[in-house]
């Protein structure tokens, strides 16, 4: 059996927890469900400051638990996992009380979550004690000994994020299949159009001396502007043995201009804006440049209207 108490976290509820989770406690129709809610609330906000401590974001907004419909009709404390933007699915966060040896999980949360946490909200009211997650559930009690260490929750999501794309072996000729050659995937040559570019920044070029390689990949935005495709384009040429040059930019493939506030956005390795770019409606492209030193982390994103598509790069 496992030592629970050896891996568990003890972390404190924020007076402003407290309260959030009374007020969501006030709008339900019965005590019962108030309790409910006030708990599984308490939870969600708990586990919420343990992943933000870990660097780990999530997105309430997007949970069920946080939908006032949803918290009314079931029995549901998720929170959904961010990773740039993106999901990567949503935690169930489960408490229960002192002395109790397991922990209730409704039928209705068996599926759709890509793990569940156990807490222990203390008598006191102004504490909780994490004691471990499990990946998955199919009973509606889970004995405490089955946990997991929490720290494996990390190690969880840390799979869940899709690996990152090392542009430098493209230097080796090393490609996925839809990083495609310039000349296939965009149908209008492109030098002509530099002067109807929007540019934040100076772009340079490589020597003459130095090798470049450029790829692309097609971006579909047909949900949103009828049969309208662009390309993500990298181009990359070292300036020494360890600092990589990388100019980005989106071109059109369908028809001669990109859709008006269409956006190039970098984000560094935790996330943060670091550049960004928005086309105009007379742009045959935007672009800007980066450059890193060899194993920097950085996320391009293509963003138009509601679509994100992020790319996530080592060097």
């Amino acid at each position: 059996m496992n030592n629970i108490e050896d891996f568990s976290i003890s972390l404190p509820i924020t007076t402003a927890a407290r309260n959030m989770a009374q007020r969501f406690a006030s709008q339900q129709s019965s005590p019962e469900a108030a309790e409910r809610v006030r708990r599984n609330t308490l939870s969600v906000l708990v586990m919420r400051n343990y992943l933000e401590m870990m660097g780990i974001t999530t997105n309430l907004e997007a949970s069920d638990s946080w939908h006032p419909v949803v918290r009314l009709c079931t029995d549901v404390a998720d929170q959904e996992i961010d990773d740039l933007g993106k999901s990567l699915g949503k935690l169930e966060c489960r408490s229960l009380r002192a002395g109790e040896s397991t922990c209730y999980m409704p039928p209705e949360v068996w599926e759709d979550r890509i793990g569940y946490t156990v807490l222990r909200l203390e008598e006191d009211g102004r504490s909780a004690t994490i004691l471990g997650f499990v990946k998955k559930v199919s009973t509606e009690y889970l004995a405490l000994d089955h946990l997991e260490p929490i720290e494996n929750l990390c190690e969880a999501i840390a799979a869940l994020r899709p690996k990152p794309i090392r542009i430098i072996d493209w230097f080796q000729g090393l490609f996925d299949s839809v990083w495609q050659e310039i000349e296939t995937l965009l149908v209008n040559p492109q030098p002509q159009f530099a002067w109807k570019s929007a540019n934040r920044s100076t772009i340079s070029n490589p020597s003459a001396n130095q090798t470049e390689v450029r790829r692309g990949k097609a971006i579909d935005l047909s949900d949103y502007l009828p049969n309208c495709q662009v390309a993500l384009v990298v181009t990359i040429w070292q300036e020494t043995e360890n600092k990589t040059n990388i100019r980005l930019a989106v071109y059109p493939i369908t028809g001669m201009y990109l859709p008006q506030f269409l956006k190039l956005v970098v984000l560094d390795e935790t996330g943060n804006v670091f550049k960004e770019v928005e086309s105009r409606s007379i742009d045959n492209f935007i672009q800007f440049e980066i450059y890193g030193d060899a194993g920097e982390h950085f996320s391009a994103q293509v963003v138009f209207a509601e679509l994100v598509v992020t790319e996530n790069f080592v060097i």
